[in-house]
């Protein structure tokens, strides 16, 4: 579903990701450990060409995204921005109905969908009718889970995607976003350590440490989830 071969970033001359190369099968969970400025997020942004690699290749399924427009590419992929992103001009149901509106939906189905996507998040359904500004910092990273998942796209990426949560909430949320739970998105996480743990302890059978940066002086921990597991760290 997704592969890295060889993928290397540079800003002047300094390798920001080096050499990383990964595989991600459909149905499975890749979670990305590491501290800040370890090429986490910039490993997820050239998956969907928000960032492009200074040589290597990616590929989303079988196909190389840099044959891909990136409008095309991005409305294939669900994106958990770290800071949220949403639109401050569009109303939350405007936000959520993003992609569902650009990949022609007719109005009821995408009605049904921020609907259900609301619920899922735990928000008011009347919410759908407010601002951005007008929600709490928990309140905007559910409306960007829920914007992420609208299109029910195969893939996503997820960057710290419940770090503004309450602890119970985001208990309840990770728990939508488990192996068993996830269908078949095969999801790469930029995310933190203890539901990371929780994840692998509970269902892999494969996983792999990797230095995304050979600057960086931690290790990279590539935790691969699937049904059966042992966990690397």
């Amino acid at each position: 579903m997704i592969e890295l071969q060889s993928i290397t970033k540079r800003y002047d001359g300094a390798n920001v990701v080096a050499d990383l190369s990964l595989s991600v099968a459909e149905g499975e969970l890749l979670v990305l450990l590491g501290g800040s400025g370890s090429g986490k997020t910039t490993t997820l942004k050239m998956i969907n060409r928000l960032i492009e690699p200074s040589s290597g290749i990616i590929r989303v399924d079988g196909e190389d995204v840099a044959g891909i427009a990136r409008p095309k590419l991005r409305r294939r992929i669900g994106y958990v921005f770290q800071k949220v992103g949403l639109f401050p001009h569009l109303t939350i149901a405007e936000n959520i109905a993003v992609t569902p509106s650009l990949l022609g939906w007719d109005k009821a189905r995408i009605r049904r969908r921020v609907e259900e996507l609301l619920n899922l998040v735990e928000l008011d359904p009347t919410s759908g009718a407010r601002f951005p500004g007008q929600l709490s910092g928990g309140q905007e990273q559910r409306v960007g889970v829920a914007r992420a998942l609208a299109a029910e796209p195969k893939v996503m990426l997820l960057d710290e995607p419940f770090g503004a949560l309450d602890p119970l909430t985001r208990d309840r949320l990770q728990q939508s976003f488990s192996p068993s739970a996830s269908g078949s998105a095969s999801p790469p996480f930029s995310s933190p350590m203890t539901w990371s743990r929780r994840c692998c302890s509970a269902t892999a059978s494969a996983s792999c440490i990797r230095d995304v940066s050979r600057s960086w002086d931690h290790r990279e921990i590539c935790c691969s989830v699937r049904p059966t597991i042992t966990f690397a760290a």
